[in-house]
């Protein structure tokens, strides 16, 4: 696919990730030059953020969502282990960790390279993201905090 076409398919998959949260009334906020798109949730117990990027070089979306705190220094080492014990449990998406400043995120993608997605890819990545993360970041949170051993997050899993 030549750069004008890639370009063109990006914005037109930009503009059906647009409509479908605009379909389901959810507040976020558009950055068209980037094909990005930022909104929150309110999980149970600490706010999510999510950024959704179209990539028109890698013909993908992008969801990701930073933790709202970063690993201390001296919990770097549980957060590897606990990020990667989290990552194995689920089925779509994965954690990434930043050992050298302590952040934790989740990110998902999905393809669109020669295939025709819509309204139901979109809406399962940010419901799936938003169970996913709302399911791990308190337990990333008190293990950061020491209120909960990494060997009781790995028993919890």
């Amino acid at each position: 696919m030549n750069e004008t076409n890639a370009a063109e398919k990006a914005r037109e998959i930009y503009e059906a990730l647009c409509s479908a949260i605009d379909r389901h009334g959810w507040s976020y906020t558009r950055d068209e030059d980037q094909l990005l798109v930022h909104f929150g949730v309110q999980g149970e117990d600490i706010p999510m953020s999510f950024v959704l990027a179209v990539d028109a070089d890698r013909q993908i979306v992008r969801l990701i969502s930073l933790m709202p705190f970063r690993m201390k220094e001296d919990r770097r080492v549980d957060g590897a282990i606990i990020t990667c014990a989290a990552t194995r449990q689920l089925v779509n998406g994965s954690f990434d960790y930043d050992f050298t400043n302590g952040n934790i995120s989740f990110r998902m993608t999905a393809s669109y390279r020669e295939s025709a997605i819509g309204e139901g890819l979109f809406l399962y990545m940010i419901d799936s993201a938003c169970e996913t993360v709302d399911r791990f970041n308190d337990k990333f949170e008190a293990v950061n905090s020491g209120m909960l051993s990494v060997e009781d997050f790995l028993q919890s899993l």
